[in-house]
């Protein structure tokens, strides 16, 4: 069976952030947000996405936090339907990716981040999103086993 890769460091994010609309049904900040830290965690852990790796959302299943989820599957290539994400709780904009080895890396959206996002245009933030650097948008920690 040959199966798909993601490469970070050369995505086509508007293409990414189309499909993931698709999947989602609507564009978001949370989306857009999921989709950067799916690749971030790729990058960080140098990992091809889709297998050997797992993400643990802590973004729940109460919309607009749970929007996230969607936007991780896109960016990083774990889905629900693989078994390789996992929702585990409602703490909040955070995921722990793990590869099969044991490396991980915790990402969370900054927490001006998420204010930024009430009472915004969801559509122009989004887009927004889109452009910020990584370093504005996410605090990340890494560990090795």
């Amino acid at each position: 069976m040959e199966t798909l890769t993601i490469d970070p460091k050369q995505a086509d994010l508007r293409g990414m952030i189309e499909r993931g609309t698709l999947l989602h049904g609507h564009l978001g900040p949370y989306l857009v947000a999921g989709i950067r830290m799916g690749l971030l965690a790729l990058r960080q852990l140098e990992s091809p996405g889709y297998f050997g790796l797992r993400a643990e959302s802590e973004a729940g299943r109460t919309t607009p936090l749970s929007c996230l989820n969607d936007g991780v599957q896109i960016g990083s290539g774990c889905t629900a339907g693989k078994g390789n994400l996992h929702i585990v709780g409602e703490g909040g904009p955070r995921v722990r990716f793990i590869t099969d080895d044991g490396r991980a890396v915790t990402i969370e959206l900054r927490p001006e981040v998420v204010s930024s996002f009430r009472d915004s245009d969801t559509i122009a933030k989004a887009r927004e999103l889109e452009t910020v650097p990584e370093e504005e948008l996410f605090e990340w920690t890494t560990s090795s086993p």
